[in-house]
């Protein structure tokens, strides 16, 4: 897992790719290796690759065992279920009262712009809790939350003692290691696609605006 330490940010958050023109650490599952030592990275060791490149350079820098934490954002969506006059019950966020001690204190916001903040789970219904907002929270609202959740690399590693030598198996004297394929590459031996998700399919979002009552003082 990639983590990008940003200036004036105190977590290490994680990021899709290397950023450009620009270093990263990385937290990688793999044998000791003592600290200063080199590494590189390769995509593939195939000799007939046309696009060969080395992948990444880098450093180790230390071993902390998995006690940096690398975090990556976390949006939880609920909605209203009984509206009061500057508080709110808000259901479908949590699935349990711990869930909600545990983010008690939090900052949550409507799509309409209204801020708020979770006061305290509703006792006899899993994860339903009490909101308070700045202003009265209208039905059709959303009701959000961003935070941040742990990345945990994952624990599997297939040490390699001799990557030019040959294996049982191989088609020729010349054939080296081979690795396991990955299924990106099964899936492209095999003609086959992703399988693509509804749910996760960017729609257009068609929302009606809000009509407030003027402020009366």
């Amino acid at each position: 897992s990639l983590k990008h330490v940003v200036a004036g940010e105190d977590r290490n958050r994680m990021i899709k790719y290397s950023p450009e023109h620009m270093h990263c650490f990385a937290q990688i599952y793999a044998p000791l290796c003592a600290p200063n030592t080199g590494y590189v990275c390769f995509q593939t060791l195939k000799n007939e690759q046309a696009g060969f490149r080395v992948a990444a350079t880098g450093v180790i820098t230390d071993i902390d065992c998995g006690q940096a934490k690398v975090v990556k954002k976390l949006k939880l969506v609920g909605e209203p279920k009984k509206i009061f006059k500057n508080t709110c019950f808000v259901k479908g966020m949590f699935s349990s009262a711990l869930e909600v001690a545990r983010f008690e204190g939090a900052s949550v916001r409507t799509v309409s712009g209204i801020r708020g903040q979770i006061k305290k789970s509703i006792k006899g219904e899993h994860g339903v809790f009490r909101a308070t907002f700045e202003d009265k929270v209208m039905a059709s609202d959303i009701v959000f939350l961003r935070t941040w959740v742990q990345v945990h690399p994952q624990r599997f590693y297939n040490a390699v003692t001799n990557a030019l030598g040959t294996f049982d198996g191989a088609g020729s004297k010349n054939e080296g290691w081979r690795k396991m394929k990955t299924v990106s590459e099964l899936r492209r031996d095999r003609g086959q696609f992703p399988p693509v998700e509804k749910d996760s399919l960017y729609k257009p979002i068609e929302r009606q605006g809000e009509l407030f009552k003027t402020l009366k003082i």
